[in-house]
């Protein structure tokens, strides 16, 4: 949650941070900028003078400061981000006058530089592996809620599955169409999910008194001053960004365990099919032989156990189209919605807690403990 320190600048906490990404990103679109056209000097000339304009810019901005000349930078603010998104731009403008080429790189480069500032200033890196180390510790209570749901998911999908007009359309479906129909059903709910968090959120804020507030706290790194009787329970209240870093954990977390539960359901499907939709099946349904992609060295009743790219095909279509439907009940159903988000509304909890005693001591720190 870097949005809950006090006083997170961009210019000292973020871009800072982001300098790697930004030099590598600079470095790159210069040599992209760079017309294989062009004479071998005019491609030599480019490439040096992108990186002597780099430098040299990096130079003057330490002289200007009064710092080593190739300190890394304590603070990164507009002149620095303006050279990364200038310099790349204008080489194409200025060795060859190519004016497509060079607004083609400045929206590359706004794009790009915006991208790392979103991900580096809310943490999405460090989420996201939070997030899988989290879900892989969290696996028993994954399969819970899958088991759980595996009896109406099955009733309701089992009819398509071992219908002929499934196997006809998502079985025949080329890779790339399939690939998009998987990704629209993710984005329809991911967009559910994402409508459902902030009720979550708004209920995780709420608590009765100080010594819940610590109790929520657990281990978090904060310590409080037991002399005070502050009240824990009214912390100044969040900001946009200390929202969206919320909501964000909380997204991750569950689009994580989402796609699980689709994984799952998936390989549900295929282990049925295996037992059940026998290739001369398959042949019936579509008209034409199965594309039999791994034959199991096992048998069952006498039969090769036979996967074909028609049963991956459809099982990964109902596995991703049971995730939207998987989302849609786990967070109506009261019961299985409280199982969802227990543990992730806990956590959010405890880091809502901590930011509650950490404002409160912050309050009453002397000037050098706030520098420190």
């Amino acid at each position: 949650m870097p949005h809950f320190i006090s006083n997170y600048s961009a210019t000292e906490d973020v871009w800072t941070r982001a300098l790697p990404a930004l030099i590598i990103v600079f470095l790159l679109s210069a040599v992209s900028g760079i017309d294989l056209n062009w004479n071998a000097w005019q491609i030599i000339a480019g490439t040096i003078g992108g990186l002597l304009i780099l430098l040299g810019s990096w130079m003057a901005l330490n002289r200007y400061r009064k710092t080593p000349l190739f300190a890394v930078p304590r603070r990164v603010g507009w002149p620095e981000i303006g050279l990364i998104v200038l310099v790349p731009t204008a080489l194409p403008l200025f060795f060859g006058g190519d004016w497509v080429g060079s607004i083609i790189i400045l929206i590359n480069q706004l794009v790009t530089v915006g991208l790392i500032f979103v991900i580096t200033s809310y943490g999405l890196l460090a989420i996201s592996l939070w997030a899988i180390g989290r879900l892989f510790r969290t696996l028993g209570q994954t399969l819970r809620l899958f088991t759980r749901s595996l009896p109406l998911l099955l009733i309701g999908f089992m009819f398509l599955f071992i219908n002929a007009e499934a196997w006809q359309s998502a079985g025949e479906l080329d890779p790339p169409l399939l690939a998009t129909i998987v990704g629209g059903f993710a984005a329809f709910a991911a967009v559910f999910l994402a409508t459902q968090i902030p009720k979550e959120l708004r209920a995780s804020a709420v608590f009765s008194d100080n010594a819940q507030v610590v109790a929520a706290a657990d281990d978090a790194p904060v310590s409080r001053d037991g002399g005070r009787n502050e009240d824990l329970t009214a912390p100044p209240g969040l900001s946009a960004k200390e929202k969206g870093n919320l909501w964000l954990v909380a997204f991750i977390t569950q689009s994580l365990r989402l796609a699980l539960v689709s994984v799952l359901i998936s390989v549900v499907f295929i282990a049925i099919g295996l037992v059940l939709i026998r290739p001369e099946t398959i042949a019936g349904w579509t008209n034409q032989p199965p594309d039999i992609w791994w034959a199991l060295p096992w048998e069952l009743f006498g039969n090769t156990l036979e996967i074909t790219s028609q049963l991956l095909q459809v099982s990964i279509f109902l596995g991703a189209f049971a995730a939207v439907y998987f989302s849609v009940y786990a967070t109506t159903d009261p019961t299985l919605r409280a199982e969802f988000f227990e543990d992730t509304i806990t956590e959010i909890r405890q880091n809502l807690a901590a930011r509650s005693i950490y404002r409160c001591e912050l309050a009453h720190a002397e000037p050098e403990q706030l520098n420190d």
